[in-house]
């Protein structure tokens, strides 16, 4: 058997396996989690990711660190890692496609942008461990960030949405508005940083996030 087939066995296998199981344990506090329709599902949305990781040779086997981050994926940053693998192999085909010279050995499943300009090229994203466009300038980050906060992940990235989104929205039909008119200012909303990636009166809303604030810190 070659190695490319053992690594992509071994590796949708533990991931199936370690995903359903944290389901099982995190469903002491929720009993739903243990529904089997549930268990499918997660299960086999990470042996679907774990294939493609596989055959990338995403995660290093070789390495403690890869087995490391394989489990941590599938388990503690299990929630953003479902988001990457449903959302991001669903959209990101249509931008690219599974590059192993940007996955291997990364602990990512990364797509490579189909052009030369445009989503995937000008504008990076990453979702848990499913990347377009390489590593960038601090698209890693956030992969660290998965790791580290864990199910708190997304529930910051929500509440920072919904919060951020209200103030820029109160502020802009209020005082911006004025300003504007009395022409102080020439939005009524906050801008975001040249910078920043996403640009208009949802470009300060996605900046000012702390996971984009630590992230945008990490540049030079």
């Amino acid at each position: 058997m070659s190695n490319t087939f053992v690594r992509t066995l071994v590796t949708a296998v533990l991931a199936a396996a370690v995903s359903v199981g944290t389901l099982f344990a995190a469903s002491a506090l929720w009993p739903a989690l243990r529904n089997p329709w549930v268990l499918i599902i997660v299960g086999a949305v990470a042996l679907i990711l774990g294939i493609i990781a596989g055959i990338l040779g995403s995660y290093d086997l070789t390495t403690p660190s890869g087995w490391l981050l394989l489990l941590v994926d599938n388990s503690w940053a299990l929630p953003s890692t479902l988001l990457g693998a449903v959302v991001g192999n669903i959209v990101y085909p249509f931008f690219g496609s599974p590059s192993t010279s940007q996955s291997a050995g990364q602990d990512w499943v990364s797509y490579k942008a189909r052009g030369s300009s445009g989503f995937g090229v000008d504008v990076l994203q990453t979702l848990g461990t499913v990347n377009i466009g390489g590593s960038g300038n601090h698209e890693r980050v956030h992969l660290l960030q998965a790791r580290i906060l864990g199910p708190l992940f997304l529930v910051i990235v929500g509440i920072s949405y919904v919060v951020l989104f209200l103030f820029q929205c109160v502020w802009s039909i209020t005082i911006g508005l004025i300003l504007r008119l009395t022409k102080v200012r020439d939005t009524a909303w906050f801008r975001a940083p040249a910078k920043s990636a996403v640009p208009g009166f949802w470009g300060w809303i996605y900046f000012a996030t702390p996971m984009e604030l630590w992230a945008y810190a990490t540049e030079p």
